[in-house]
């Protein structure tokens, strides 16, 4: 149909004009009760169009009884006949005038059965044994027809069928046979029929099949699925393929493909060579994807609301090919229950396992890919190559079109969600947003969603269930449906439904993937759910026990869980107890662990022991090629202690503070520069780089800083770094209140916006770790070990150590050791003074004394 072309009323409301049609023909009935006829006789969209254009043609067919039109006139009349119309008339038979049911055709007119029986006993034939042009009673076995006085033998067409595929070879015994007859022929005159088939040509049943009638090749099908020997399935005799023959051409059965193939016909739209969908109401064909881009084509989806092409369900509404969902089974290849095709078979699979497993090379530009969509000629096209492009209506770019709106105006992916027809209305909420699926908001859809997996087999949520749907349902719906859409992470949440146990951290510790149930323990711990708890301890508390098991000397694994237990994670424990514990604490504990085990290795090869090595076994491990060789210092020591070992010297790491610092004093000002006035860097990263630069915090303590740490009174700013608040100057002020009002997570469950954390990681309720942090300092430059030992050497040159301590947060001792390494005298002067004062005092003392003996 062209641009330009009025739409026919009865395609775009065929219901409305079949309703306006009775009305005027007879206004006795109501228009609710004509509604609901129309409905129960054309009960699809086609069958209303058609009705809809035979009345809008000639409204008289209602009530003149003429036999024209579609038989759904008569349906429709005699669907109102009980409400007591006052003009309709049924149609009267053609050939009897009779008001019978009219469900022949005889021409453009409609006929009852009797008249069209009569008119087939016209065509009578001669008898094959007296000659005579009579009735056809019934066909002898070579199908010469007989007359009802010389009617033929009867024929046990089943136990004939079975006796010449015995004769054929098939291999099967009698019952099977029996069984395969039964089920593929179940009527006689089926049987009469391939028992002449079989007769005639019995190369039928080696290849020869698709030369035979449908009921022939479902018989040969049949037979070759029981294994049957002798019988070939017959393939296409176009195209060649084996596939399902369901079709006829030229006398013979072909496939689909090779039907459609001589009736093409260019598209009045597009002017492809296409097999013909629908035609226009002028008669001009069109194609298969331009009848689907057709709006007239289109309805609204009963579901969401979208005018789209649509579909029937179970219950006979439209719905859109959105909301189409298969019915819900476990899938084959996943495992994971949901929307599957194939439900009813053996093998269900899901769209994304479906997808996942058609991947071949796209016929246009040859990579391995989904296969998508596919070409003219049926080659495969993937999701790039199949996309159509076309002239964005918003921003006139050539793009692939990614919706359309109601008059068909093309829309490119970034230009739909401006556009306001990507806002509707949620058909739960009534809210007015951008639709997530089945006509559901994010919000309900997530709800909506977690409440099916968290379901019981009533359909009912648990009560126990209750504040996990509410703990994960708290954050942004999109992130939880993003987290919620892969396989892994409904499985975890359909364990948590099945499993009668109470919640705790040892049940998700069993559970698998590590990444979704993180995303999950998160969420729950941060509204309360389950407890908080310290999760790099506990990742050391779990790593422990593994590694010690995989020790194979029953002697060096007691000593080893005896060093990492008592040593280390009494430590980490005492140490958990004040604050959480940082990445590097645990990777350190992990570390020397690790030396340890490798050190009892290395002597137990050089056939030595712990108990029996000396200083010259230490030195020679010092010395060679293995990882972390300083880190066993602290396993020998406790060793030794504990008299495992004798004393034996390992140097202890010395000392880099100082070391790799900027070479270039105005980098650290240029980078800083940059932090405090380019809007375009982000105000989380932009306040973390001046802290590493212009205060020499480590990214540990910056991540931990909390909303309690700054103190605005409207006028200044200060942070508590340390004992005492800093005074934080202008711009970096400005950027600390603008990272307070605008910090948000990204946690993919369980987020919300009032949370403490300067920094928000991607796991509810915690900070960003300290390894992402800096990596995202180094997307900027910023080398943040050097970048803190500059802005330490800077500061100590010119404050006192304690005042560096009380505004840093760092210790006495740590202060004292930078002032040094940056040559400030003022801390070593103090204290002289203060050994002068000492001794002066201690002097004084002695000679008075010695003057009170004289």
């Amino acid at each position: 149909m062209t641009a330009t072309a009025p739409v026919p009323r009865f395609l775009v409301e065929p219901k409305a004009v079949i309703v306006e049609a009775v009305a005027t023909a007879d206004p006795a009935l109501l228009a609710t009760v004509v509604a609901t006829a129309v409905e129960r006789v054309a009960d699809t969209r086609a069958k209303r169009r058609r009705l809809a254009q035979a009345l809008a043609a000639d409204p008289a067919l209602l009530t003149s009884g003429r036999p024209e039109g579609p038989r759904l006139i008569e349906l429709l009349v005699r669907e109102l006949l009980p409400y007591g119309p006052t003009r309709l008339v049924l149609p009267r038979c053609a050939g009897c005038g009779r008001q019978n049911v009219l469900d022949r055709v005889d021409g453009l007119r409609r006929i009852c059965s009797p008249c069209a029986n009569k008119a087939a006993d016209r065509g009578r034939q001669s008898c094959a044994v007296c000659g005579r042009v009579r009735q056809v009673a019934g066909r002898d076995p070579d199908g010469r027809p007989r007359c009802g006085r010389h009617r033929p033998e009867p024929v046990d067409g089943h136990a004939a069928v079975r006796r010449l595929l015995e004769r054929a070879g098939t291999g099967l015994d009698e019952d099977e046979l029996a069984a395969v007859v039964t089920e593929v022929l179940p009527r006689p005159a089926q049987q009469q029929a391939v028992l002449r088939e079989l007769t005639g040509r019995p190369d039928l049943l080696s290849g020869q099949g698709a030369h035979g009638s449908p009921r022939m090749v479902a018989l040969i099908t049949a037979l070759a699925g029981r294994g049957a020997r002798n019988v070939t399935v017959p393939a296409c005799p176009f195209c060649r393929r084996i596939v399902s023959l369901r079709f006829g051409r030229d006398g013979a059965r072909c496939c689909r493909r090779c039907y459609e193939q001589p009736r093409h016909q260019p598209c009045s739209s597009c002017g492809t060579s296409s097999p013909v969908m629908t035609r226009t109401p002028d008669g001009e064909p069109l194609c298969a994807p331009c009848a689907r881009r057709d709006p007239v084509n289109h309805e609204p989806c009963t579901r969401c609301g979208r005018v789209a092409l649509t579909y029937r369900d179970a219950t006979g509404r439209p719905v859109c090919g959105r909301c189409q969902r298969p019915p819900v089974a476990v899938c084959s290849l996943c495992r994971v229950s949901k929307p599957c095709h194939y439900a009813d078979t053996d093998a269900p699979r899901c769209a994304n396992c479906t997808r996942s497993n058609n991947r071949t090379a796209c016929s246009n530009c040859g990579r391995h890919r989904i296969v998508h969509a596919r070409a003219a000629d049926g080659g495969p096209l993937c999701s790039n190559c199949s996309r159509r492009r076309e002239l964005c209506s918003a921003c006139s770019t050539v793009r692939p079109v990614y919706a359309r709106t109601t008059d068909g105006r093309a829309l490119c992916k970034i230009c739909y969600p401006k556009d306001p027809i990507s806002f509707r209305h949620c058909t739960a909420c009534g809210s007015l947003e951008r639709l997530h699926h089945h006509g559901l908001c994010p919000a309900c859809a997530a709800q909506h969603q977690l409440r099916t997996l968290l379901a019981g087999p009533d359909g009912q949520v648990h009560p126990r269930h209750e504040p996990i749907a509410a703990a994960l349902l708290a954050g942004p719906p999109s992130s939880f449906l993003l987290w919620l859409r892969h396989p892994s992470s409904q499985e975890l949440v359909v364990r948590l439904c099945e499993s009668t146990e109470p919640l705790t951290h040892a049940a998700l510790d069993a559970m698998r993937p590590l990444k979704a149930v993180s995303h999950l323990r998160a969420a729950l711990s941060a509204h309360g759910v389950l407890p908080r708890r310290d999760e790099h301890l506990a990742a050391f508390e779990r790593w422990l026990p593994e590694t010690v098991a995989a020790i194979g000397d029953p002697d060096e694994r007691a000593l080893i869980r005896s060093f990492a237990t008592w040593f280390h994670l009494n430590k980490l424990r005492r140490r958990s107890r004040r604050r959480p514990l940082t990445y590097g604490q645990f990777q350190t504990a992990r570390g020397d662990v690790r030396a340890a085990i490798r050190l009892l290795a290395w002597l137990r090869e050089h056939g030595s022991s712990l108990a029996s090595c000396t200083q010259a076994d230490i030195d020679r491990w010092l010395t060679s090629d293995q990882p972390g060789r300083l880190l066993v210092r602290n396993f020998l020591i406790w060793s030794a202690r504990r008299g495992h070992c004798r004393p034996l010297a390992v140097p202890g790491r010395r000392s880099s503070r100082g070391q790799g610092a900027l070479a270039d004093a105005h980098l650290r000002w240029s980078i800083s520069r940059r932090l405090l006035h380019d809007t375009a860097l982000a105000t989380g990263d932009r306040v973390a780089g001046c802290l590493v630069l212009l205060y020499g915090q480590s990214v540990s303590r910056i991540t931990h800083l909390t909303t309690e740490h700054v103190h605005d009174d409207g006028r200044t700013v200060h942070l508590s770094l340390g004992a005492r608040p800093l005074e934080v100057p202008d711009p970096l002020a400005g950027l600390v209140r603008e990272l307070v009002r605008t910090r948000r997570g990204y946690g993919a469950l369980g987020h919300t916006d009032d949370h403490r954390w300067l920094f928000p990681g991607v796991r509810a309720g915690r900070p960003i770790s300290a390894q992402r942090q800096a990596a995202r300092l180094y997307e900027l430059g910023i080398k943040t070990r050097a970048g803190r030992s500059t802005a330490l050497l800077e500061l100590a040159a010119e404050l006192p150590a304690s005042v560096l301590s009380d505004l840093l947060g760092i210790s006495i001792r740590t202060a004292t050791g930078w002032s040094q390494e940056a040559g400030n005298t003022r801390p070593s002067y103090a204290a002289e003074v203060s050994r002068r004062a000492t001794r002066a005092a201690r002097s004084f003392g002695e000679v008075r004394k010695q003057s009170q003996d004289g």
